[in-house]
């Protein structure tokens, strides 16, 4: 016998073994899981070759095996398939699962099946039954703390159990499915949920506080700062950019490039699309737009530590945050920065390439000072701004059926 032959042989001989002992394991002890495991083997096992291969003793004996498998596999769904309807497939099992809030698992029901739902809690909670493919409320379980019911179901779908609760609930749910066919309780069907962007008034829409970005600046703001002795004959080791406010805005983020190299890189320019691109990422974990403790971003946070400009061990130096004009302009004619009112907070001291965030607070104007206070080394500056605007937005969930 061939090789590969040979093989495939050893491998059906195998798997049918593993069927006829997972029918004899079903047998002594039936039950959905039991159920499957069989349904799983036969689904699986098949041996195919090709007669004009193999010699007249090496065909003989691979007809044997496939006649065996078939007639097996066979004998076996006809006695699955008087088993299979009084099997309930369990859909949702949960114990002692704690609600803070509504939540929602989505199912796949065919049409003709039993949905059997059984529900305790300590508290009350409103329990829907939801056609998410019509967009329509089957049954609704108007608060209440246990729930015994079956119906049937008329039409194939994606279903949505909700479980609204009144404050912190635990909770017991059993999910089941019966009075199925063989080729429905053998064609399982996963569900992958994926949140996309919707419109107020759409069916199961969220509202969620995010926020909308846009550049300040048209392109990064390039700055030289000469170093202490340089400045002595020309150019300045200080500089004063003026960011206005966008209306709207209650941030301002920044990122700071700081090298002793006079050139551009790729990534000057693209603060604004990589925050966006990260915020389309991070935006549905749940993290609020605003604290409650010292008006800190948690959201904010996460975007900035994902976006930190590249750094060089050599270049630094110190940026200062104004407020008013006249501080601002002192700064640049040369006053020191310890006779000015500047704000300490958001201000940095020796600070390498970073990014950062400054609440305007109803400002119209912020203005940045920047300084060299090294004495051989300039340092070249790219500093992109964009704001921030609290902007409501809404999403819902889209679900689409797949194959186990």
């Amino acid at each position: 016998m061939p090789e590969y032959v040979a093989e495939d042989y050893a491998e059906a001989l195998s798997e049918l073994e593993d069927l006829e002992y997972s029918y004899q394991h079903y047998t002594v002890a039936p039950s959905p899981e039991a159920l499957s495991e069989v349904v799983e083997w036969l689904e699986g096992l098949s041996f195919e070759f090709d007669a004009d291969e193999l010699d007249h003793d090496n065909l003989a004996t691979c007809r044997r095996l496939k006649l065996r498998i078939d007639s097996t596999k066979l004998a076996i769904r006809n006695l699955l398939d008087k088993d299979v309807v009084s099997m309930k497939r369990s859909l949702i099992s949960l114990e002692d699962h704690l609600l803070s809030g509504t939540e929602e698992f989505p199912i796949y029901l065919q049409k003709g099946s039993m949905l059997y739902l059984d529900f305790a809690s300590q508290g009350q909670v409103v329990v829907k039954l939801i056609n998410a493919d019509s967009r329509s409320v089957v049954k609704t379980y108007a608060a209440k703390k246990t729930i015994s019911d079956s119906l049937q179901v008329t039409n194939s779908a994606i279903y949505l159990i909700e479980l609204a609760p009144k404050g912190n609930v635990y909770v017991d749910v059993d999910v089941r499915q019966g009075n199925l066919s063989m080729d429905q309780f053998s064609s399982s069907k996963t569900i992958q949920t994926e949140t996309v962007q919707a419109n107020a008034g759409d069916f199961r829409a969220t509202k969620v506080n995010g926020i909308q970005m846009q550049p300040v600046f048209e392109e990064p703001k390039k700055i030289t700062l000469r170093s202490q002795g340089k400045a002595f004959f020309s150019g300045s080791s200080r500089s004063v950019v003026t960011v206005n406010v966008p209306k709207g805005a209650v941030d301002l983020l920044y990122s700071l490039r700081i090298s002793t190299n006079e050139g551009d890189q790729a990534s000057d320019g693209q603060f604004c699309k990589e925050m966006s691109e990260t915020y389309k990422k991070v935006k549905f974990l749940g993290l609020p737009v605003y604290e409650s403790q010292g008006n800190k971003s948690s959201l904010i946070r996460e975007l900035l530590n994902n976006n930190v400009p590249p750094r060089e061990e050599e270049a630094y130096c110190n940026m200062y945050v104004f407020t008013s004009q006249d501080q601002a302009k002192k700064f640049q004619d040369g006053t020191p920065a310890a006779e000015l009112k500047y704000n300490v907070d958001l201000s940095t001291f020796g600070t390498q390439s970073c990014n950062g965030r400054i609440p305007v607070k109803g400002k119209s104007t912020i203005y940045l000072g920047f300084e060299n206070e090294r004495f051989r080394y300039s340092n070249y500056l790219w500093l992109e701004v964009i704001s921030s605007v609290p902007h409501t937005e809404y999403y819902q969930n889209k679900y689409t059926l797949g194959d186990l």
